[in-house]
C-alpha cells in the first residue's frame, strides 16, 4: 500500500514540492516520454496502461529517469478555491501560505431571473482570508461559472443561459459590466470566465468570442486580470481571442463519467493540449486536478478527493500501482455488496510529473483544482 503522509502534511508536498523540487526532477521533454523518480519511502507496481505485462519494483532502486531535454523552471502556482468546501480550504490556504500566487474564488453562480450572484460562503470566507492577510501578495480572481438556480433544483453547465446572457453585443456588454459590478463587490482584483458545455454549439462560439473580446475591452478599461477557462474539446484555433486576457486549459477529465477506467490526465495529452495552447497570443495556463475517480463493475463512476483515495486504501485495496503513461497511482478494492472498484488518482509525484511535462513544453502557470479534500488527518 501507498505510505500515509502525515497529518497536515499533503498539500505542503502537492504544493511546495512542486516548487522547491523542480530544479531536481528528471522530465522528459516536450514530444518525449516522462520517467517517474520517487523519495524511497514508497513501493509501487510500474506499469504501461493496456500492456499485457507489468514489473514490479522500487522506484528509487529499480527505475531509471530519462534525462530531462527541456529547461524546467519554477512555475507560478495558483488554486481554485470552492465555495462549498471552505472549512478545509482554508485550513489548506493557511498551511501553502505564500507559496501560492492565484486564488480563484469558485464561483459566482446565476439566480433564477438569470442574475449573477455570490454565495454567502464566499464572501465571507473571502473576508476572513484577507482580513488574516492570507491574500496579500496574491492575485484574487472572481470565477463565474454557468449554473442557474432553478424554482426546484438547479441547472448546471447551461448553455441556453448563455444564450440569454450573451446573445448578441449588447446583453454581452451588458453582462460584462454586471461581472465587473459585480467583481468589485467582493474585493477580487481579476474575473474569471468558466462557461462550459458549448461542445460543439459553432453559433454559441462565436457569440462566446465576442463576449469575450467586448469584457476584455472593460476590463483592460479598469486594469483588472482577466482570465478564460477553456475545456480540452474548445475549438480555440477557429477564433481570435485578445491577447489582454489569461487562458486556462483544463487538462483534467481525460477519464472519468462516461469513460473505462483511467486518470485525469496522461503525458502525451498534456502535451497535445500546451501545443494547443501555445498556438495562441498573450499568457496560457494549464490546470491539473487533485483526486481521481472510483470506477466500480457496475458502471457507477464516482468522483473523489485525495483523503476518499487515502480512506479507501484502508479497505482491503490491492498494492498502489503507479501508471508510466500517465503517472498517475491506481488500486483496486471489493465492498461490502461484493462489487469490485478500480480508483485512479493524483499523488504529489503525478502532479510534480503533469507540471514539469508543461513546463517543458513552455508552459509555466498552472491551475490546480481545487483546494480541499487534499489533507489526511490520520496519522
Amino acid at each position: 500500500m501507498i505510505a500515509e503522509y502525515p497529518a497536515w502534511n499533503i498539500l505542503k508536498k502537492i504544493v511546495g514540492l512542486f516548487i522547491a523540487a523542480m530544479c531536481m526532477l528528471n522530465i522528459a521533454g516536450c514530444g518525449n516520454t516522462a520517467a517517474l523518480e520517487d523519495d524511497g519511502k514508497e513501493i509501487f507496481t510500474i506499469s504501461e496502461r493496456g500492456s499485457s505485462a507489468s514489473s514490479k519494483a522500487t522506484l528509487s532502486e529499480n527505475t531509471t529517469p530519462l534525462a530531462s531535454t527541456g529547461k524546467v523552471s519554477n512555475p507560478d502556482i495558483g488554486v481554485w478555491y470552492p465555495y462549498w468546501d471552505y472549512d478545509t480550504a482554508t485550513s489548506e490556504m493557511e498551511m501553502i501560505g505564500n507559496k501560492l500566487n492565484t486564488v480563484c474564488f469558485f464561483a459566482a453562480y446565476f439566480d433564477s431571473k438569470n442574475k449573477p450572484f455570490i454565495p454567502e460562503n464566499t464572501q465571507s470566507t473571502y473576508n476572513e482570508l484577507n482580513k488574516a492577510k492570507l491574500l496579500s501578495g496574491k492575485t484574487t480572481y472572481l470565477t463565474f461559472v454557468n449554473d442557474k438556480l432553478l424554482d426546484k433544483g438547479s441547472s448546471l453547465k447551461d448553455t441556453k443561459l448563455l444564450y440569454e446572457l450573451i446573445g448578441d453585443d449588447s446583453k454581452a456588454s451588458a453582462h460584462a459590466k454586471e461581472i465587473i459590478s459585480l467583481c468589485k463587490k467582493l474585493g477580487c482584483q481579476g474575473i474569471e470566465i468558466d462557461y462550459e458545455a458549448i461542445k460543439k454549439d459553432n453559433q454559441l462560439w462565436g457569440l462566446f468570442n465576442s463576449f469575450v473580446i467586448i469584457l476584455s475591452g472593460y476590463a483592460e478599461a479598469e486594469k483588472m486580470p482577466l482570465r478564460i477557462v477553456f475545456e480540452p474539446s474548445a475549438p480555440i484555433s477557429d477564433y481570435s481571442w485578445p491577447s489582454y486576457a489569461e487562458y486556462v486549459m483544463m487538462c483534467y477529465n481525460l477519464y472519468g463519467y462516461g469513460t473505462t477506467e483511467g486518470p485525469k490526465a496522461n503525458i502525451e495529452w498534456i502535451k497535445t493540449l500546451a501545443e494547443k495552447m501555445n498556438a495562441m497570443s498573450g499568457t496560457v495556463n494549464m490546470a491539473f486536478a487533485t483526486g481521481g475517480f472510483d470506477f466500480s463493475s457496475n458502471g457507477t463512476v464516482k468522483q473523489i478527493n485525495y483523503v476518499d483515495a487515502m480512506t479507501l486504501l484502508q479497505t482491503g485495496a490491492s498494492q498502489v500501482t503507479r501508471d508510466v503513461a500517465s503517472a498517475a497511482v491506481y488500486f483496486t478494492y471489493t465492498d461490502e455488496s461484493g462489487i469490485s472498484h478500480e480508483v485512479w488518482y493524483a499523488d504529489q509525484e503525478t502532479l510534480k510529473t503533469w507540471i514539469s511535462t508543461a513546463s517543458n513544453c513552455g508552459i509555466d502557470r498552472i491551475t490546480i483544482w481545487r483546494l480541499g479534500g487534499n489533507i489526511s488527518k490520520n496519522p
